[in-house]
This record gives C-alpha cells, sequence and structure tokens, in this order.
C-alpha cells in the first residue's frame, strides 16, 4: 500500500511539474480567461508600448521648425469577458488611440512632473486575434470583434498615419462615443497631427535614472469598454530615452517596461514614492446609462521643503476621461501666509484640434492667492467661448507656488467647465495654517483696526477662508462663530498693536 501511494503520488507531481513547464505565466494572467479577474463586459488596456516588431516599436519623424515628432507601437488587450467591438470606419464603433509625452524634470530644488506632447488620434479598423496578454485567447473569428483574452498591435508607423487621423475634440472619452467630422483642414510636413513636442522642451536623456526623463503614454479610447465601466484602467506609460535627436525604449527592465493600466501620472510617484496620489470620480451625464455617468480625473501633489522655511507645492491634474473637463483649480491657503513664484503649465493642441478646426485656445489660467485660496480658472467660460483652454481628457496641467508654511492634509477645490458644471472637492496636500501672532490682525498689517473688518466679515459669512488670526476665541478651527465675533470686537475696542 505504502509502495502503491508513493508511485501514485511520484505520478501527481509529475503532471504538475508538466503543467508549470507547459502553461506560459500568462495564462492565469490578471484578466486573462480562466485567472478569475475578467472585467465584466469588454475592456480595452494598452498591453504594450512598442516591442510590435523589428523597427516598428518608435518611430522618430524629421524636425519642422520648432517641433518635432515621433510615434509609438501599441498593442491593446482585451482582458474582459466579453468580445470588444471593431468595426471600421465610417462605422462609430471601434476604439480611438492617443499618445502623449510627458517629462519628468528637476526645477529649483523640486520636481515637475508635466505633459510636453500630444498627438490625434487614430481610427481602429480591424484586430487581429493575438497573444501578447494571454496565451489562451478566444479568437473572435472576426476582425470586427477583439476576441476575449485577445491582443491587436498597432505599429508606430500606422499609429503616426496622418490623413486618417481624426482631432480629440470629436471624441467624448466619458462615454467612448465619437464622431467623423468633415471638412477637417489639410496638414503638411512631418510633425502635423503626429505627437508634437516643442525642440525647446527637450534635452539629451539616455540614462534612465539621469536628471530628466521622458514618458510616453497610450490611451484607448472605446464606446461598449466604457458602456461595461471599464474605461478607467484604458492608459499605459513607459519611459523613453533621449539622445538629442531621437527617441528610443531603455533595454529590459521592469522599470522602463510598459506600466499597463497605469496613466502616466503614476510614473511620478513610482520617480518619488512621496507624491500624493487622489482618484477623482466627477459627475458628468446624469441621463446616460450608470456606467456613463462618472469619469476621472487624477490629483498628483507634492510638497518639497526648499530650505529657509519655504515649501514648493506642486500640482499635476491629469483629465483621464472627463468630458465635462475642468474649468478651476484651487487649493485653500491661510491669508497670512506669505505666497510667491504662483505658476502653471499646460499641453498645446495642434493642427485645428478643436471645435471648427480652430485649435483650443490656448491662453494660460492665470493664479491669483485672494480670499483664503491660491486659484487658477480658464481665462472663459464654456459660455463664453466652447473652445476654451479647460483640461479636457487625454491632457495634464500644473500648478504650483511657493508658500511659508510647511504642508498638511486639505481639500483641492475644482470646477467643471461645461453645462451641468459642479464644484468638487478632493483630499490632497495643501499648506497648514500659520500660527497668529496677533488675533484680530486678519489683514496682516500688524495692527487691529477698521481695515480688518471686511476680511473678518467675509470669513463669518462664510464668503472667505477662514484665517489663523481670525480664530479669536476657542475652539482654534473650523468657522467662526458669535464668540469670535465678541473677541474681535472686544480686540478692536482695545486697539490691539502687534
Amino acid at each position: 500500500m505504502q509502495s502503491c501511494c508513493k508511485q501514485m503520488w511520484g505520478g501527481l507531481v509529475a503532471v504538475a511539474i508538466t503543467v508549470l513547464i507547459l502553461t506560459p505565466d500568462d495564462v492565469f494572467a490578471q484578466g486573462c480567461p480562466g485567472s478569475g479577474q475578467q472585467s465584466n463586459g469588454p475592456d480595452v488596456i494598452v498591453g504594450t508600448l512598442g516591442q510590435i516588431q523589428s523597427g516598428q516599436e518608435i518611430t522618430n519623424y524629421t524636425a519642422d521648425g520648432t517641433y518635432d515628432a515621433l510615434s509609438v507601437g501599441t498593442t491593446s488587450c482585451n482582458l474582459g469577458n466579453a468580445q470588444l467591438r471593431w468595426d471600421a470606419s465610417p462605422a462609430l464603433t471601434h476604439p480611438v488611440i492617443g499618445q502623449n509625452l510627458f517629462r519628468l524634470k528637476a526645477f529649483n530644488g523640486a520636481y515637475r512632473f508635466e505633459q510636453i506632447g500630444q498627438s490625434w488620434l487614430k481610427h481602429g479598423f480591424a484586430a487581429l486575434q493575438q497573444t501578447a496578454c494571454c496565451s489562451n485567447c478566444q479568437p473572435s473569428g472576426t476582425s470586427s470583434r477583439l476576441g476575449i483574452g485577445c491582443s491587436d498591435p498597432y505599429t508606430a508607423s500606422r499609429n503616426g498615419g496622418q490623413s486618417s487621423a481624426g482631432p480629440k475634440w470629436a471624441v467624448n472619452a466619458t462615454t467612448g462615443a465619437h464622431t467623423h467630422p468633415s471638412n477637417a483642414p489639410g496638414f503638411s510636413g512631418n510633425v502635423a497631427r503626429r505627437l508634437r513636442v516643442r525642440l525647446s522642451d527637450l534635452e539629451v536623456a539616455t540614462d534612465q535614472l539621469g536628471p530628466v526623463r521622458f514618458y510616453v503614454e497610450g490611451q484607448y479610447v472605446s464606446p461598449d469598454d466604457a458602456e461595461a465601466g471599464n474605461k478607467n484602467n484604458n492608459a499605459s506609460y513607459r519611459q523613453v530615452s533621449y539622445n538629442g535627436s531621437t527617441f528610443g525604449y531603455f533595454g529590459s527592465n521592469p522599470n522602463t517596461e510598459t506600466q499597463r493600466q497605469q496613466p502616466a501620472i503614476m510614473a511620478w510617484k513610482a520617480f518619488d514614492p512621496t507624491v500624493t496620489i487622489t482618484n477623482v470620480t466627477t459627475p458628468e451625464d446624469a441621463n446616460a446609462d450608470p456606467d456613463l455617468t462618472v469619469a476621472r480625473v487624477i490629483i498628483g501633489a507634492q510638497a518639497t521643503d526648499l530650505g529657509g522655511g519655504i515649501w514648493h507645492y506642486e500640482y499635476a491634474v491629469h483629465n483621464l476621461n472627463s468630458d465635462r473637463s475642468v474649468y478651476s483649480f484651487s487649493i485653500p491657503v491661510d491669508p497670512g501666509t506669505t505666497v510667491t513664484n504662483i505658476g502653471f503649465h499646460d499641453v498645446e493642441y495642434n493642427d485645428g484640434d478643436g471645435e471648427s478646426w480652430v485649435n483650443r485656445d490656448g491662453t494660460d489660467w492665470t493664479g491669483v492667492f485672494s480670499g483664503g485660496s491660491v486659484t487658477w480658472a480658464c481665462a472663459h467660460t464654456y459660455a463664453q467661448n466652447p473652445n476654451a483652454n479647460a483640461l479636457r481628457w487625454g491632457t495634464l496641467y500644473n500648478f504650483r507656488f511657493d508658500a511659508n508654511v510647511a504642508p498638511t492634509s486639505g481639500n483641492a477645490t475644482l470646477v467643471q467647465f461645461k453645462p451641468g458644471a459642479q464644484t468638487l472637492q478632493a483630499s490632497t496636500v495643501v499648506p497648514s495654517v500659520p500660527s497668529c501672532a496677533c488675533p484680530g490682525d486678519v489683514n496682516g498689517d500688524s495692527k487691529v483696526d477698521g481695515g480688518d473688518i471686511a476680511d473678518f466679515t467675509q470669513m463669518y459669512i462664510g464668503a472667505m477662508g477662514v484665517g489663523s488670526c481670525a480664530q479669536t476665541a476657542p475652539p482654534i478651527s473650523g468657522a467662526l462663530n458669535s464668540d469670535d465675533v465678541d473677541e474681535f470686537v472686544n480686540l478692536l475696542l482695545a486697539g490691539n498693536g502687534c
């Protein structure tokens, strides 16, 4: 009996070893058939940036004037439990593919993660049934559907095709819906409609650990993926090199391979884990299918100690797929704080990518420190100019300033751009409230007098952020109350100097 049991056990072990040897790791990888981790419905992701076929991983084009351009190959994968529609134009049920370029760079003692380029969109036209993500792909049997667990490659040169590219303005990334607008303006030159970047934004980055790093991002937007509620994992990023004239990929390294289902803003946190990332769920069309009523905006934030009591506050806000877009961004800052070097950065649109084939208005947002916050706002409302420079899908804008107080946790405020706009709050890194050396000195002029009454009143009624010197009576936090009013009046009557 013992001998029989040993023989049986030995046989089971041999079978198990054989299965491990013959079964690729990606058969039961996350999202693959049999993994138990597939999404409900179709779920398209960017499985690979580059690595498609020799010579087609990345394409560099000849610079044209003050701009350069590139294109990257993308391989999509369907990690859902249903086939993904891939009907060629003029049908509207196929994915569109966008490409973006980002730069991570040190500046005056702190790091900035900025978007420096974006492309027009490649329109999908046929789906192969390959195995880039799952070796047990279940082919659809037709090029108009991407099978379950299957992948489809587009080479860099195909993604950089100019004549068939479509504008981003014609796509609603929340619902995945798009149109094929006619009468597109003509184009010319090597960089038109491609992933375009200013030459002045480029510098040598041949060392993956160097002071300047570049990242490419691919994003697929598809209507049935969005309808299934799977649109928030459609972007992936990868680090790239730049030798002064051409982009390329680094060799095999887990940190420089495609980071699947991670939008490029996550590269900032991968570089520095102290970066705070906040996913903001944005309300969209309330009359739509439940999976289409919300979208995602991502806030990245970091506070850096510059020494001498000064802190740099850096924010990157990435609109992943919100169609309503973002009109303004605010950070609470105590009125008694000293704020300097308020800054802003956006990314250019090109070749008529905007309503009526006019580029989005590139007017920078103006940042203002007033009323207990630093606030940046688009130059125009939607009613004033639907083509204004709102923070739209597939773009990342930066907001920054220096302050003489250390960081704490607090809420950023975002106001949406399009009709139905709402005001949203999200937890992030903000300047702390400095201690008050002169209670009642609300306007910071080193005395308590009639000049403080207007601001105190605004703070009391909630029209202005409450400054620490307005908190004249316990508790020294929260909204002002009648005890604060009584003590403020006493300080006024006493004519306190500071």
